[in-house]
């Protein structure tokens, strides 16, 4: 992991960055997932694109607790990287979800 993005995120954690988080950067997080129906822990990246698909597709599906964001499908709680994005790329986040029809919640949308 780079030093500076090492540096935001301790800023952004509290100097308790969590095990499972691998590397970040303005448009990735890269996290090790545990054990699942398919085998032990694997590494898994999560971009900004999967982030905006997040939001303009299963963000919204009230009618199910498993959602994905990119590779990554379980409990709609473990999205909370999601944060991270906002954090270090809430500029880019904005105009990528205002691309992807959504309206940023600065503007009475939902981001």
């Amino acid at each position: 992991m780079r030093k500076n993005v090492y540096e935001q995120l301790a800023d952004f954690y509290g100097d308790n960055i969590p095990g499972y988080i691998l590397d970040a950067g303005k448009t990735f997080i890269t996290i090790l997932e545990g054990a699942d129906w398919m085998g032990g822990p694997t590494v898994k990246k999560i971009t900004l694109a999967d982030v905006v698909k997040h939001y303009t597709a299963d963000a919204r599906n009230l009618t199910s607790g498993c959602r994905s964001l990119g590779p990554v499908v379980g409990d709609w709680r473990g999205v909370s990287n999601l944060v991270w994005f906002k954090f270090i790329n809430l500029d880019t986040l904005r105009r990528e979800t205002r691309r992807a029809g959504l309206i940023p919640k600065s503007q009475g949308g939902r981001l």
